[in-house]
């Protein structure tokens, strides 16, 4: 039960993770910024850390770039950063995880946003997966043989012939 709702939440935080490496291994390329296959590998494993993550594995892009290229590029890339942050937070969490977990977008977004000012990092891991499992405990998903007869239901009040 609740195993299963962890499970799912991590393959959905694995689908952020690749997106979110993807997007900042293609803005590092497009600000030429030198070493992106180290750098991506380093963002695709500490995206897996929320919030602490992003830190960890910004550092090294801005310092290569402050010392490769300047001030400019440096700022370039705590932009491009910021905008990958952004996507991430603001839409691809809510979307992933409401997909892969059957919650509306705006809950996840709210439970993602209040969870982290409670508790910080923990309750950034586990806020998804017990607001899945406390509303499937609360109201339980029809089981298969429920929906199958719902839909042959459906079907005959739609077209009035059985199932």
């Amino acid at each position: 039960a609740f195993g299963s709702v962890l499970g799912k939440s991590f393959e959905a935080q694995s689908m952020i993770v690749v997106v979110n490496t993807t997007l900042t291994t293609l803005g590092l390329i497009l600000l030429r910024i030198p070493g992106v296959w180290f750098m991506s590998t380093l963002v695709f494993m500490c995206s897996f850390l929320p919030i602490v993550g992003v830190f960890i594995s910004t550092m090294p892009m801005v310092i290569v770039a402050l010392t490769e290229c300047g001030v400019t590029k440096a700022l370039s890339v705590v932009a491009m950063v910021l905008f990958v942050h952004f996507v991430e937070a603001y839409i691809l969490n809510p979307q992933i995880y409401s997909s892969h977990l059957n919650l509306h977008p705006l809950v996840v977004l709210g439970v993602l946003y209040i969870s982290e000012h409670l508790f910080g990092v923990t309750g950034l891991l586990f806020a998804v997966p017990i607001t899945v499992y406390l509303t499937r405990l609360i109201q339980p998903e029809p089981n298969e043989e429920q929906q199958n007869a719902d839909s042959s239901e459906a079907e005959t009040i739609i077209d009035g012939s059985p199932g």
